[in-house]
């Protein structure tokens, strides 16, 4: 049974969803999929709510996720994340502006098989994409490839703890820290970490505070060395530093 219902989907071509895409590029789009025999259009969906709703009874081989809509790219992360079941089994494709490491990283982690920039579109290409992530294949630029090769070959070393082993750092101080190795602007980490920069700022502020530093590069330097270890750490004495502590306190 289940060959012959692949057998029939094989047949219909491949069942694209477009959703969250700009009216003008949808509808551009729909046009030019129609004279490509291999890839069947589902109704295009722009309101993203329609996309969550949980009680659709829709389905699709591949979801053309726009991301040019929204406020960031981790909407994108949250609209996949809210996917409902009638969706599980398709693949999605991300339309995007020419993303970062930060947004790379989130998306692929969200289980994206592929990223095609919209800066560069090229409709001959956007339809190898499709065909090539339907087939089981990721779909990434040769710079997008690199970011996720860094994510996962940079230094792991950056617990820092006290000479007891105890962990001086937060976990998400640990976790700034440790995106921090990786040479992430404080824009980056906020995007990453879904934080404002204000935020981050304070967490970079607590991180040079506990490790006696006085910049992200010593932070860095600090925590990759073979003694990253630190006695317990003790209060504040200076006036600028006790002024620094009731700065991110109040911030």
């Amino acid at each position: 049974m289940a060959g012959i219902i692949e057998e029939k989907r094989s047949a219909l071509g491949i069942r694209l969803l477009m959703a969250n895409l700009p009216i003008m590029v949808c509808d551009l789009l729909r046009s030019a999929f129609a004279q490509v025999p291999d890839i069947q259009i589902v109704e295009p969906i722009n309101d993203v709510q329609q996309l969550l709703d949980i009680s659709k009874k829709g389905t699709a081989d591949i979801i053309l996720l726009g991301s040019s809509r929204v406020e960031n790219i981790f909407s994108a992360v949250a609209i996949i994340d809210a996917l409902p079941e009638c969706y599980k089994d398709a693949k999605v494709i991300v339309l995007t502006q020419r993303p970062g490491y930060a947004e790379v990283i989130s998306l692929f982690r969200a289980g994206v098989r592929g990223i095609f920039c919209s800066s560069n579109l090229q409709f001959n290409m956007l339809c190898k994409s499709i065909r090539r992530v339907h087939e089981g294949q990721i779909w990434a630029s040769n710079e997008q490839l690199g970011h996720l090769v860094s994510s996962v070959s940079r230094p792991k070393s950056t617990d820092v703890t006290d000479s007891h082993g105890r962990p001086l750092l937060t976990t998400r101080e640990q976790q700034v820290l440790h995106l921090l190795a990786d040479g992430m602007s404080n824009h980056e980490l906020a995007t990453m970490l879904r934080l404002s920069e204000h935020t981050v700022k304070n967490h970079l502020f607590r991180i040079y505070d506990k490790l006696g530093v006085s910049n992200r590069m010593e932070a860095v330097l600090y925590a990759l060395t073979p003694r990253n270890t630190l006695p317990a750490p003790v209060a504040p004495t200076s006036k600028v530093a006790s002024s620094k502590i009731r700065m991110i306190k109040t911030g």
